[in-house]
Order: C-alpha cells, then structure tokens, then sequence
C-alpha cells in the first residue's frame, strides 16, 4: 500500500540540521517565523555531532578567535548554545553537544524538527521552490512542505543543486579572480573528508591485530608532517576523498578513511614506541566529516583577496577569521603538510555580505554553512563551523525580514539590510564592531553612574613569569601553523584616558647574579592588538638588580592622546623575566609570541592610573574590547554588591532591559563558566519616587541577557551586581533600556 503524502505548510523550511542549520532555526523562531528544521541523520550537529566527532561538547566548533584575532569569538545563538555545554561539561554531562542541539530547537514553539528526514525532490515553480519532498526514514512517512521561503544548510546543497540553482564545486584558476592562493589553472579537485576516533587508555597493555583489509605504515616516513604521539583524541590529518567526488563517493570514500585509520592504528600500536601500549579505540565516527563540495552561487563570490585585503561591504552581516587552510585533495597520501603549506595565511577578521547569502538564479533559497557563495580558496576560511554558524544567524533574521515585508531575500539586500544588520547587533551576532542604534533603546540618554569604578592603576598581582629572552622552539613540537615573528621581543598594549604619561613600572625576577641593563620604549599603537613598529615617543635604559619580584619604574614622562592606545617593548635579555597576571583586561593585549594569543598581561603599574573603565561605556554601543575597553568595570578594592546606575530627565516608559555581561572573549572556556560573567545581579527602578527591584537573577553564565515586563512609568533604572562566577569585580559592556 502505498504511504499517504503528509502537507505541512511553514512560512520557513531548512534544510539541513547541522551547527548551522540549528542556529538558523532558532533565530527565525525566536522572531516568530513558522520554521520546519529537515535533517537526515539521527543526531544534530553535522561534523560536530555525536556520530561524527570525536569530541562532541562544542569544543571542535572553530571559528575567527582560536589563533591571532583578539577579542573576536562569535556571539549571538552559537556562543549560548557552547556557553551552556561548558557549563554543563562541568556539571558532569560529557559528549552532550547533539542532545543539547536538540534540546535548544525543541523548545522553540515555532520549530518542527524532523529527525531522520531525507529531502529528496524538489518541486518548482518558475525561478522559485514551490515545495520539498522528504521521506522519514525509519517511520516510513513521506511529507509534502510548502513554503515561501527555503534556507539550504545541508552542506552538499541538495536542496539548491535540486532547484537548479546555480553552483560551483572545485578549485578555480587563479586568473578568474585574480587570486594568488589559486591554482594556476582550475580543476575539480576539493578537499577531502576526515574520520575521527577515540581511544583510551585501559591500564595494562593490550595487543591489536589490524583487520586483513587494513593499509600497512611500518614508518613515520610513510605518513611525514604528520604527528602521532597522542592518540587520545583522534588525528585531524586522517582525510581522504578530495580527487573523487565528495557526495557521490561518500561510502568509498569512508571505506578508504577505515583501511587508513586501522593501518595508522597498525603502525601506532606495533611499529616504533608511540607510548599507546595501553590504549585502544573505543569509538570511531560513522560517517566522514566533510569539508568541501558543491557551492552554491551568490549575487556576489567573496574571494580570497575580500578576505586579506578586509573588503568593507555595506550588506555585511557575518564575520570569518580562521586561516586560509587549503588541505590538499590527495589529502593523507599527500607527501607534505596535511594543512595548508606553512606559513598559514591568517588573513585578520573580515566580512562575509549578505549577498553570498541567498542564489542568484533562485528567488526565495537562501543557503548558509559551507555552501555559500565564496571561491574555493575563501572557503579554506569560511567554511569552520563557528564562522558558519553566523551565516546562520543571519539568513534566519533574513527570513523574518523576508516574511515582515513579504519580499526576497534579493529585495532585503537591496532595501532593509540596515534592519537586517541592526537585529544581528542586537542579538550580539553581525559583524564584529558594529555600533547599530537600536529603535526604543534609551539608555543613550540617561546620566550613567556608578558606585565603584577600577583605574588601570597597578594590573593584579604576579601569577607566574615570562622569559624576556624569547626561548627557541623545540623542534620536537615544531607546529608549521604557529610560526614565531621575526621580532621576538616582548610588548604591551593599554589604553589611556588622559593627556600625560608619567611612569610606567614593570616587575621582574633578575636571575643572573649580578645586575643588568634593560631597555624600554614607549610607542603609539595603530590598532588594537597591532605590534606594528611605530616610532618610539621615548627609549630609556635601567639598572635591573639582581633578584625576584623587582619593580624598574621607567619615567617616560610624555604627552599622550586620550583615548588612544600605546605600548611598551621590552628588549631581549638573557636570565630575566618579566611578571604575568592571569587576570583578563579588556583593551590590554600583550604581544603574541607566535599565533596564538595569551590571556594574560605583563604585571605593571601606569602613573597616573588610567580611567579606562568608566560606566559611560556601557551605553556606548559597543559589546566587546577592541581600541577602548568598552564596559564597566568595578573596583576590586571595593566589596560586592556594585551599582550602576541609569538617570533620565523625564520620567519614560519602559518594558524591557537588555544586558551584556563579559565572558572573555578572549579564550575558550573549556570547561564550566567564564569567571568574568556577572552570576548574581537585580534591576531596580525608581516608581513613583521610591526604588522598586523588577527583576532578582542568581546562577547566571550567560552573556546576553533579556528582561521584558509589565509597562512602568520610571525616573531611573539600576544594576546591582552581587555575585560573580569568580572575578572580584563585576563587568558590563551593555546596559540597555527599552521603552514602551
């Protein structure tokens, strides 16, 4: 008998229910567009899922902030949803990430999540998709769904490819777009597919026998440039597939990355000392995690040069800054480095428009994830998953512009971007540092006060050391992705609020036996995190005595820019080092030995203290640190419970409150919650002449918070912080205010 064809009518149906997917769902939602969520595997979370990662809490979801971008980690749904996994790794809850997904789109009203659901026909109408055919697989239902609009985040493009959507799958040559990364002339080669694994250590040795249709590695020089001491969590370089065809040789492919992983397990376990005597796999993905195949076409191709030459785009609605990481098709049995030949290109964080967003030839798909419209060499950036999940964010805010002016995406691009990109700043996702005012917000013109306010005075106190002779890299742990710079001396960056610059004392441990020389110099930064030589405003030599714990205070006793930034270089000296706090400051950035930037900062004073983090910051616009501090920052001298406080003229009407509290976006919290991040605070309004607490909070980790109530007629309006997760002072950079 045959199955009865089920309608389901959506003003939204997406494809596709990886990272990306899921976020675009919960977006749309959440601005109460009717989304059904299509996915085709058991779990959600594409290469991050349960079935395919190795690690699966949100830890491998990469994107603009693990190498050189300070201050860049992605926002808005992404860095809830991973905010909520580290919490609750820290809870006990391991490889969690798939349910946590789930459990995110689940609870949206406005989502229908359909598991198991193979899109396979596409009916048209005209230039348009009319509807999507879909076969549940193991409750053996067919659906008929019918919408106005379509998002495709299946990675491969089915739904577009379907639609006749125009698209691009291999590698261009390098004169079609001028791009140096190019091959000289374009083929269809692409990256290949990785397999991930696990194993564990069980505590006694255990023998392996490789299956007979395993590939035999008796040498390291079988696989070169590719390390394999820690077997722990898998080897990223396990890829294969990328002079086939990704989608139509996906099992073959899969097949190949088996042979390969237990010939490499073959050799790790039986040839040479690799110390995994005790260890054996205990789990490995089902299917290939997939890098690159059909991309679909765009009103506009980012390419390589938008990406390194930081193209400035008026539709921009996404930002990237991963490396451009080309892997080679031949991908294991390539002879060099299974990444992009070193040095990486990092090309800075730039912008992906609105118009790689949505087809050119379709009129109501907009695609999101790997499938966008980029080259082949822009997408060795765009194409991690954090970075793919902002494009997520921004086709599903898309669709509820789509669905409030019943238009386009095309005529969104063309007409409402500016609403487009000011809901993306609101939801703390867009670009990074846009200031977009927000319609209703009023905080701009309240008096802002607080009752404790940190100066950039002393920076914390020592909690470890760094040599001032940068030592040289081991060869055992060379990594071809973290090249040293040229220039290895040690630097700091920190803004400054007034005009004169008296003193800069620094703290070192003198190691030598007697006392030594060091050389300062004091220069203006061009830019937030940018080390670039600039003049030297002064240079000045010290005497270093022997000892731990000395301070050298430098008179550099010069007139300064406020507002700009500056910083000091110390010069190289064998057997001192130099004082680090461990402690995260906004706007303070010391200098990256390499690609990877610290946390931390060198441990000095600044005369007179800096007034850098002022309440006034936190109806600025800004939500995180780049050239200023941008947040308020409270005293740690003075105790808990601080207030900052909000004073209007008139009285106004007001319904809701929005906060942007500070959970260092600086670093990846691996496990539990950002110290930084305000846990316990109340809102209070002054009604009628007497203070009234509206909203009481405790156990928050979150960074964007939203309070909406009844409409109250109020003079003022205040934050009182009272607990945090760890840090000593409490931490605003937003503190917004709506009125009816």
């Amino acid at each position: 008998m045959k199955t009865k064809m089920e309608l389901c009518r959506k003003d939204l149906v997406i494809v596709g229910g990886g990272v990306t997917g899921c976020v675009a769902a919960i977006e749309a939602a959440r601005l109460g567009v009717k989304t059904a969520l299509v996915h085709n595997r058991p779990v959600l979370g594409g290469p991050s899922s349960s079935e395919c990662c190795a690690n699966s809490d949100g830890s491998f979801i990469c994107g603009a902030s693990e190498y050189v971008n300070a201050e860049a980690r992605e926002g808005g749904i992404l860095d809830e949803m991973k905010t909520e996994a580290k919490y609750r790794k820290g809870k006990g809850h391991d490889e969690h990430w798939s349910l946590l997904l789930r459990e995110w789109v689940e609870r949206e009203e406005n989502i229908q999540l359909f598991m198991n659901s193979e899109a396979y026909e596409v009916k048209m109408s005209g230039r348009k998709i009319k509807s999507v055919f879909v076969r549940m697989l193991e409750s053996q239902r067919t659906f008929c769904f019918d919408a106005p609009l379509f998002i495709d985040c299946s990675g491969d493009s089915f739904l577009g490819f379907s639609a006749g959507a125009k698209f691009r799958c291999g590698r261009e040559g390098r004169d079609e777009f001028s791009e140096s990364l190019a091959l000289e002339k374009p083929d269809n080669k692409t990256m290949g597919s990785s397999i991930a694994f696990r194993a564990i250590d069980v505590g006694h040795p255990v023998k392996f026998q490789p299956p007979p249709w395993a590939m035999k590695f008796p040498t390291d020089e079988d696989f070169p440039f590719r390390t394999h001491r820690n077997p722990r969590k898998g080897y990223w370089w396990l890829e294969y597939g990328g002079e086939l065809d990704t989608i139509r040789d996906n099992e073959e492919i899969y097949r190949k990355l088996l042979s390969i992983l237990f010939g490499v397990w073959d050799h790790v376990k039986n040839h040479g000392d690799h110390s995994a005597d005790n260890y054996v796999i205990n789990w490995i993905s089902s299917i290939p995690a997939k890098r690159e195949s059909r991309r679909l076409i765009g009103d506009y191709i980012l390419t390589q040069n938008d990406v390194t030459g930081h193209t400035d785009f008026p539709d921009a609605v996404a930002y990237g800054g991963w490396p451009i990481d080309l892997h080679p098709p031949e991908g294991f049995f390539y002879k060099g480095h299974p990444g992009s030949p070193p040095p990486f290109v990092f090309p800075g964080v730039y912008q992906i428009p609105f118009r790689s967003l949505y087809s050119t030839n379709i009129s109501n798909l907009m695609m999101a994830g790997r499938n966008i419209s980029v080259t082949h060499v822009a997408l060795g950036s765009t194409r991690v998953m954090a970075t793919c999940a902002m494009t997520g964010q921004a086709v599903g805010t898309a669709a509820f512009l789509s669905k409030k002016y019943k238009a386009t995406p095309r005529k969104i691009s063309e007409k409402h971007i500016q609403e487009l990109k000011t809901l993306l700043y609101r939801e703390d996702a867009g670009v990074l540092g846009d200031n977009c005012p927000i319609i209703g917000n009023i905080a701009g013109s309240a008096k802002v006060t607080a009752d404790s306010v940190m100066l950039l005075g002393e920076t914390g106190s020592s909690s470890g050391t760094m040599p001032l002779m940068a030592p040289p890299r081991n060869p055992a742990f060379y990594d071809p992705c973290n090249v040293p710079p040229a220039d290895r001396r040690r630097a700091q960056m920190f803004p400054v609020s007034g005009d004169y610059l008296e003193s800069v004392s620094i703290f070192f441990d003198n190691l030598n036996t007697d006392a030594v020389e060091v050389e300062f110099s004091l220069h203006e930064a061009q830019g937030f995190n940018d080390f670039t030589p600039t003049p030297a405003l002064k240079s000045l030599k010290k005497t270093l005595c022997s000892g731990k714990n000395v301070m050298v205070p430098f008179d550099v006793c010069s007139a300064v820019t406020p507002g700009k930034l500056y910083y000091f270089v110390l010069s190289p000296l064998s057997g001192v080092e130099v004082h680090l706090s461990k402690r995260y400051l906004q706007g303070l950035y010391l200098k990256p030995d390499g690609c990877y930037l610290s946390n931390d900062n060198m441990v000095f004073k600044v005369a007179p203290p800096q007034n850098i983090f002022v309440p006034e910051n936190v109806v600025n616009g800004l939500t995180r640190g780049g050239d200023w501090p941008n947040l308020w920052i409270s005293d740690t001298e003075d105790q808990l419970p601080h207030n900052l406080t909000l004073e209007f003229e008139e009285i106004e009407k007001v319904n809701a409150v929005e906060l942007i509290f500070d959970t260092n976006l600086r670093v990846q919290v691996m496990e539990g919650v950002a110290p930084e991040c305000v846990r316990d605070y109340q809102i209070s309004v002054i009604e009628n002449g007497e203070w009234r607490t509206i909203v009481e909070v405790t156990g928050n980790y979150f960074r964007r918070r939203r309070h909406v109530f009844p409409e109250i007629a109020v003079s003022a309006v205040r934050l009182t912080v009272s607990g945090t997760n760890g840090d000593k002072s409490a931490r605003v950079y937003e503190f917004r205010v709506f009125n009816a």
